[in-house]
């Protein structure tokens, strides 16, 4: 049975452009991770709240795994890191 899990929430106001940009983003990190849906919450007020169904590793079948290497920790991020990026996006 999959596991619905709350992602993160998007705290507003940013602009139309950026968040159908960042959840598209998401969506598809998600989908590539295994997600077999991912929705906004929509109990969500002004702020977006990401939801997504994801599989129950105890049901995997044997040898498969899901991707989480691919999906790097954010809290594992240094600031070098966060400069890096930074700079590739300018």
């Amino acid at each position: 049975m999959p596991i619905i899990r709350k992602i993160l929430t998007v705290h507003s106001p940013i602009g139309p452009s950026v968040v159908d940009e960042l959840l598209t983003s998401i969506e598809g990190a998600l989908h590539r991770v295994g997600a077999t849906r991912v929705w906004i919450d929509p109990q969500s007020t002004h702020d977006l709240t990401v939801m997504a169904e994801l599989p129950d590793r105890t049901e995997l079948p044997p040898g498969a795994e899901l991707l989480d290497a691919d999906v790097p920790d954010p809290r594992a991020l240094d600031e070098e890191s966060l400069r890096d990026s930074d700079a590739a996006l300018a």
